[in-house]
């Protein structure tokens, strides 16, 4: 009776009858399709999520009025919130969650219980890309980050990710990066450099103007990162980044490219072990809980580059063709030095994830219609660390959307996307035996498919109300080793999903996102094997122990949960205000703590900023709930971050910072698959606290 209640509950959204006086001249107009109107948690303006300002109906980011699970963060909302790294910025956001595990793969980026896609300067990055790059981005080069919840937004990637990624289920959700740019309104330079604990050094500068009343822009900037990290812990990370770009922007013509490099040396940081039954460490077998992991492995050089090129050619005031064309590179060497070995000894062993993408779409745009089609190419080549053949795979997908204006105030719109994935080399697998097989090259899967329906109600200038329906289809990747060697059939995936937003005054806003899933044929873990059918340990092509997942089809798995936000700015005591309060809620009834891939069922976050003259602070906290990873309990840490800031005359700002104040070394995810090899949980390093000095001009 729950089940068909809440279903009931959620249709009704999306079938929401409107009363006549919907159809009344001067109702309340929905806005129109631009990203811009995903505001962030004030008022301020914010920078465009896409390549282009002004008008972005055309760009295959533009999201249709009954999308509303999006959270925006500008640059000065990341100044203000003072995060490390990229990982922070997700874990402090509504719906998304981090699993930290190190090596190459640096954290996976959770949402609604399945990873999700991202976007780097218009450009999509492979699943396998996106876990090894998202480490590297300086948030000191960003200029805004999205996250956007909904995954029905069919136009930004392919339906279903490369080799095994996510197992046969389609990506959840996207966060989409925008690396600092110049524009009207953001000519100039500026220059910074910072120090914190564990002797953690950054010093950048950046450079930007415009031309021809600003539609011409260019910018450059560079960045060196560096730290010790923690002693014993084998943190230390060195990288030089560099970025340019340049743009067009007129009436006729839109145009813009850009250019990312990070050249960076990391040490992987040592795990804690968590495992309390027998072992014969560190000669073999899983960590003993408490002790540091003898694993103390080096990526040098790990080296990320990523090219996007996007245009547009507006025709007349309806018709307009767009292209994107991305090409990213991430490759690197591994030496897997452990405290046993003499790393003279150590060989190193390379790896490459390449892609490239292409994305070309037409949009029709009216007065009540907005009307879009396209198709999108993705190729990709990875060499895993510790293997010699290599696999490639391009997807081939085309897409439509139509969003129709019933009245100013009702809108309802369509999607659908068919691909379809051509694996040019397959490389090889193991089986459920533990023996490996060829796989074939040449070969086509069957088709991936989606289609959304959603629409949205401007019931008055306080109240909106948005539902969303969508169904996918994912066929299961050849490359993932299952129970019994079966060949298991598609994912179903029906998404229910609802949003109502109150914005009663510029003091407080509110919005709910509550979403049902039923999943059928999800693949979910079955265990693990570490020895072949005959007893002999895995090992991987250069010799060394290895373990390999087994996967079955689950009938039927639910997910359902909801994100809930409060935000608002104002004016008290002489000084600017504004803050945010979000709470996440999650439930999967597949969930059992035991595989890796948990998230927490609770997780909270809250911050608030302050300005008064010259004087500026923020103030930020997240709390996540104690939930089980492989047995282990992580999470159950509350994090509290803060920020004091002075500007002085030409342009100088001083800040003194302080991140996890509360010393809490918190772990995400406990690296013990299988019990034989458990390596323990990455934990945090606890409280740092630094000094920054900038000055732009």
């Amino acid at each position: 009776m729950f089940k068909r209640n809440q279903l009931c509950w959620l249709l009704g959204s999306l079938l929401i009858s409107p009363s006549p006086l919907l159809w009344a001249e001067d109702d309340m107009e929905l806005s129109p399709l631009r990203v811009e109107n995903q505001t962030n948690t004030t008022n301020r303006s914010i920078t465009v999520l896409v390549p282009f300002e002004g008008e972005t109906a055309h760009s295959r980011f533009a999201l249709p009025k009954s999308v509303v699970a999006v959270q925006t963060l500008t640059k000065e909302d990341i100044e203000q919130l003072r995060p490390r790294d990229i990982s922070d910025l997700i874990e402090g956001s509504l719906g998304m969650s981090i699993g930290r595990q190190g090596a190459r793969v640096h954290s996976f980026s959770y949402n609604r219980g399945d990873k999700v896609s991202i976007i780097v300067d218009g450009v999509y990055l492979t699943q396998t890309q996106a876990q090894r790059i998202l480490g590297d981005i300086p948030v000191e080069m960003i200029d805004s980050i999205q996250f956007l919840r909904d995954s029905s937004v069919i136009t930004i990637s392919p339906l279903m990710d490369f080799g095994s990624a996510n197992s046969g289920s389609p990506n959840q959700g996207f966060i989409v990066i925008n690396t600092r740019k110049s524009g009207p309104g953001k000519e100039g330079g500026e220059v910074k450099a910072s120090y914190a604990r564990f002797d953690t050094k950054k010093h950048l500068g950046w450079i930007g103007d415009t031309w021809m009343d600003g539609r011409l822009s260019a910018s450059a900037g560079y960045q060196r990162s560096e730290s010790n990290g923690k002693p014993k812990w084998n943190m230390a990370y060195s990288a030089d980044t560099w970025m340019t770009s340049a743009g067009w922007n007129s009436s006729s013509f839109q145009g813009s490219a850009s250019f990312f490099m990070n050249k960076a040396s990391r040490e992987i940081q040592r795990a804690e072990g968590t495992y309390t039954g027998t072992t014969r460490y560190p000669v073999s077998g899983p960590t003993p809980n408490g002790v540091l992991d003898k694993n103390i492995w080096k990526y040098t050089p790990m080296d990320t580059r990523v090219i996007a090129v996007n245009l547009a050619k507006p025709w007349n005031d309806t018709h307009t063709t767009a292209l994107t064309y991305g090409w990213t590179e991430a490759k690197g060497t591994q030496y897997p030095y452990t405290t046993l070995t003499d790393k003279s000894t150590v060989a190193g062993r390379e790896g490459k994830d390449r892609a490239k993408e292409w994305n070309l779409s037409h949009t029709i745009k009216t007065a009540k219609d907005t009307f879009k089609i396209g198709g999108q190419t993705v190729e990709w080549y990875q060499l895993t660390e510790g293997q010699t053949s290599p696999r490639e795979e391009k997807v081939y997908g085309v897409y439509s959307t139509w969003e129709h204006r019933f009245t100013p105030s009702w809108s309802v719109d369509f999607a659908a996307r068919v691909d379809r994935k051509h694996i040019i080399k397959g490389g090889d697998k193991y089986l459920e035996t533990g023996f490996k097989t060829q796989l074939s090259d040449d070969e086509w899967t069957d088709e991936a498919t989606l289609w959304a329906v959603g629409t949205a109600w401007q019931i008055n200038p306080i109240w909106q109300i948005t539902g969303r329906y969508s169904f996918n289809k994912t066929p299961t990747p050849d490359a993932i080793s299952t129970v019994n060697n079966e060949n298991l059939p598609a994912e179903k995936r029906h998404r229910y999903e609802m949003g109502l937003t109150a914005n009663f005054n510029r003091a407080f806003n509110a919005s709910v996102t509550p979403f049902y899933y039923i999943i059928r044929n999800a693949k979910v873990s079955a265990g693990s094997i570490t020895q072949d059918a005959n007893g002999n340990m895995l090992v991987d092509d250069y010799g060394n122990a290895t373990s390999v997942t087994i996967y079955r089809a689950a009938t039927q798995v639910l997910r359902k949960g909801l994100e809930l936000s409060l935000k608002g700015d104002f004016e008290a005591y002489a000084s600017s205000w504004n803050y945010e309060l979000g709470w996440t809620y999650f439930e999967d009834t597949e969930e059992d703590g035991k595989t890796g891939n948990e998230v927490p069922d609770n997780k909270y976050h809250a911050r608030i900023n302050w300005r008064h003259g010259p004087w500026s602070a923020s103030l930020s906290a997240t709390r996540v709930d104690p939930y089980e990873s492989y047995g282990y309990t992580v999470g159950d840490f509350n994090v509290i971050n803060m920020n004091i800031a002075r500007d002085f005359s030409k342009g100088i700002r001083v800040s003194l910072f302080g991140q996890n104040m509360a010393n809490k070394q918190y772990a995400t995810n406990n690296k013990g698959y299988p019990a034989t090899a458990n390596w323990g949980t990455l934990n945090d390093v606890g409280a740092t606290y630094g000094m920054e000095v900038g000055m732009k001009f």
